[in-house]
């Protein structure tokens, strides 16, 4: 499969007038341009002890730290401190790997459901 390539004046609209670019740009070019977007998304992922993913969040709405990506999805310090000596962990990942590991989990599809089954 080739790959497809956006050309110079779709990429200036992606930068600069994104609501334009839906309307006037071509649309192999917006098509490229969505999947380029989307590969480079991050999500922090939620993982409880026995390796499941129970949450999922964009990375840009979050912040850098796993400390803010545990702040988003447990608000209270003392759940936060539980849940760190239980196990718990936060890791920034991208698309790919999102649909490889968070996506099965969050859809329960996964095997660490079907062993608790």
């Amino acid at each position: 499969m080739a790959e497809t390539t956006a050309c110079a004046d779709c990429r200036e609209m992606a930068a600069n007038r994104s609501w334009v670019l839906r309307a006037l740009g071509h649309p192999e070019c917006v098509t490229a341009i969505r999947a380029e977007q989307l590969a480079a998304r991050k999500f922090w992922i939620r993982i409880n002890p026995e390796g499941c993913v129970t949450g999922s969040a964009l990375g840009e709405y979050v912040g850098p730290l796993a400390e803010d990506a545990h702040k988003e999805f447990t608000p209270k310090v003392r759940d936060r401190r539980r849940e760190a000596a239980e196990g718990w962990r936060h890791e920034l990942v991208g698309h790919d790997e999102w649909k490889q590991r968070a996506e099965p989990c969050l859809f329960g599809k996964c095997q660490h459901r079907r062993a608790v089954s």
